[in-house]
């Protein structure tokens, strides 16, 4: 009895092989890349790479997208496949079998493919890794790793959690089989599909869902505003596009039905007749491509932006090699006598320095409204820049330049935000963030020309810009400090830093920082920190960013093009036997065939269309969030949206017209 269930499983799968090998490819594509992502968080070799240990965060996030995108895309594939497979169901049913025995066949079809894509997905992935790991490697200077170590975690893993999504799939179908006649499943097909109504209600609501997504998009004017909106912009925009592809679309051809003069031609007639239906069926999946081919040129453009400006980003945020900061606790208390045990430490690596110097600023957050700066202890809100605020000395010396003030003068330079006014005071907060009576007095504004050669920036920043202040002296610093946050004071009293430059190469300068981190004590230092080493931890937080974005946008592509097969493939079943009737009523080839092509197009255009405007309309959103990651070329972003757009395109083209095979197969017996 058993060997029948068996015959009957393996007959359904090589019969329908149409259906079930884009299943078994959508699944072993979705394994894959769930193990490459898994297994690369646990690479050991990737891990003690400098910058690794970043990627691999970044990574872990990875795993639960795509175990959530894998579990619903699956699912929506499964459940077409059994769709497909009534009328083969329904006459099991007449041969005598009962709805446990097809319930067991279609659990031993569902093992069949569970098994197949695990195995395939499993051993692709084992390889990709591999590949990936060297691709790494290479990226973040490190040596290869030609040895084959195979992580046995991610394997079981992802095989009990893989597995774990087949059998809910085969809960869910045989719920089906369960709660309905399977025999009725014989008499779908010569069912009569309903009239598509209009839903204006539906349809005005889309309208209204997708302007608010826009809205949000254009509205939001800092990183941070961008940031708190993304989330219900994304929502909005989702389910705009669901709105006006499923009630929208048929709302509009039912106007132009309705359009007497432009409706009853015969070439309108059959397009606008057959679009209702197949915008009724295929409504959903091409909302579906449209909003996973959004994803792909947002995420895609996204991360090769930013991975393309983590250098500038580097060098802007960290312009010298080492900053050194002393506090005072040190027991190294004299500028000369630091610079001296700095300067022999380089002397024993064999790295030249070039410029040393010492320093003293106040970094704060601050709001800056009406000519005041209200500077907070660590606080992060909208409408907050950071600010730095150091003497004319300090500055000069950090630009090479030769700037005067006048002792009512404060000198701003602007790296990223709003100007401010043209005479400003500072003010600071009470332990409530409530702002104090006392302001400082007013400063005439004077615009700088030249960024201090300092270290100021992080991995990602949340304010909305950055600013530094330049007081003429030291007396209009200690005049302007009791209108300073406390806490900010403190720390900045407490704290020298001293900054080293040097033209000595990238594994010299490593020696240097390990030398200053092995003897720190002798040195005497509190912290330190080096541009190379940054650049390697930056390098691994974004190179995490664009691998993670690769890896989703590979997934988001595959559900783009899996969905326009299943999409050919339902309407390629369904128009083979509503041709049919209109060859019989008398429509010539040629009146079919032109019906088809406009009726394909227009599905074809329409998710890449409006894909590409969801794209358009969420730059001023997501260029604006880049700005978290240290601010991004807005030109950059531009010019690889567009190269992203337009490669898309193209891959989306070829995989139309690859589909387009199947739908034309399906239709071939009219000989259109």
């Amino acid at each position: 009895m058993r060997s029948i269930y068996k015959r009957l499983a393996g007959n359904a799968l090589a019969k329908n092989k149409i259906v079930y090998v884009p299943y078994i490819l959508s699944a072993v594509m979705m394994i894959t890349i769930s193990y490459v992502i898994f297994a690369i968080t646990c690479d050991r070799v990737i891990a003690g790479i400098s910058g690794g240990e970043s990627l691999q965060m970044m990574m872990v996030f990875g795993i639960f997208v795509m175990y959530n995108i894998s579990f619903f895309f699956l699912l929506s594939v499964s459940r077409f496949v059994i769709k497909q497979r009534k009328k083969e169901l329904g006459l099991y049913s007449v041969l005598g079998m009962q709805k446990k025995h097809i319930i067991r066949v279609q659990f031993l079809e569902n093992l069949a493919v569970y098994l197949i894509s695990t195995a395939a997905g499993t051993i692709i992935g084992i390889v990709l890794t591999k590949i990936m790991q060297l691709c790494i490697l290479k990226l973040y200077h490190a040596e290869a790793d030609f040895g084959w170590d195979i992580e046995i975690l991610p394997i079981v893993v992802n095989s009990l959690a893989f597995g774990a999504f087949f059998f809910v799939f085969f809960l869910v179908n045989a719920i089906g089989i369960l709660r309905t006649n399977t025999l009725d499943y014989m008499k779908e097909q010569a069912r009569g599909e309903k009239k598509p109504k209009s839903n204006w209600i539906l349809a005005i609501a889309g309208v209204l869902l997708l302007s608010a997504g826009y809205y949000l998009s254009f509205r939001s004017q800092t990183a941070v505003e961008a940031f708190s909106f993304f989330f219900y912009a994304v929502t909005l925009v989702i389910l705009g596009t669901l709105a006006l592809f499923t009630a929208g679309s048929i709302t509009l051809l039912n106007m132009l039905k309705h359009h007497k003069n432009y409706y009853y031609k015969t070439s309108h007639f059959i397009s606008v007749s057959g679009m209702l239906y197949r915008m009724r069926r295929n409504a959903v999946t091409l909302a579906t491509i449209c909003i996973f081919a959004t994803m792909v040129l947002v995420t895609l453009s996204s991360v090769v932006t930013l991975y393309a400006t983590v250098r500038n980003l580097v060098n802007s945020q960290y312009p010298v090699d080492f900053n050194i900061s002393y506090d005072k606790e040190s027991p190294v208390k004299e500028k000369s006598e630091r610079f001296e045990k700095l300067l022999a430490g380089a002397e024993r690596v064999g790295m030249s320095v070039d410029q040393i110097m010492q320093y003293r600023d106040y970094n704060a957050f601050a709001r800056i409204d009406d000519g005041v700066v209200l500077t907070y202890p660590n606080y992060y809100a909208v409408n907050t820049v950071e600010v730095f605020i150091m003497t004319l000395d300090t500055y000069n010396e950090a630009t090479g330049t030769d700037v005067t003030l006048a002792p009512d003068e404060v000198g701003v330079y602007v790296l990223r935000g709003k100007e401010p006014a043209k005479e400003i005071a500072f003010q600071s907060v009470d332990a409530n963030y409530k702002p104090k009576e006392e302001k400082s007095t007013s400063f005439k504004v004077v615009s700088l020309s030249k960024k201090p050669r300092i270290s100021y920036g992080s991995s990602i920043n949340l304010s909305d810009g950055i600013h530094f202040f330049v007081l003429p002296s030291e007396e209009a610093l200690e005049a302007v400090k009791p209108y300073i946050n406390e806490q900010v004071i403190k720390n900045g009293d407490s704290r020298d830093m001293i900054l080293v430059n040097t033209s000595s190469d990238r594994t010299t300068q490593l020696n240097y920082y390990e030398e200053l981190n092995k003897n720190q004590e002798a040195y005497g230092f509190w912290f330190a920190d080096s541009r190379i080493d940054i650049m390697e931890e930056i390098t691994g937080l974004y190179g995490g960013l664009f691998f993670l974005g690769i890896f989703l946008s590979v997934a988001f592509l595959t559900i783009t093009i899996l969905n326009m097969y299943f999409s050919q493939l339902l309407q390629g079943y369904e128009d083979s036997r509503r041709f049919s009737i209109m060859r019989k009523v008398g429509l010539t080839r040629k009146e079919i065939r032109k019906s088809i092509n406009s009726q394909i197009v227009v599905v074809f255009l329409l998710p890449l269309v409006v894909a590409v405007i969801h794209t358009m309309a969420s730059f001023p959103m997501v260029n604006r969030m880049l700005q978290l990651f240290g601010g991004c070329d807005s030109k950059l972003f531009i010019m690889v949206l567009g190269a992203c757009i337009v490669v898309f395109a193209v891959v989306y083209t070829v995989a139309y017209f690859f589909t387009r095979r199947t739908y034309l197969k399906l239709v071939s017996g009219m000989n259109l």
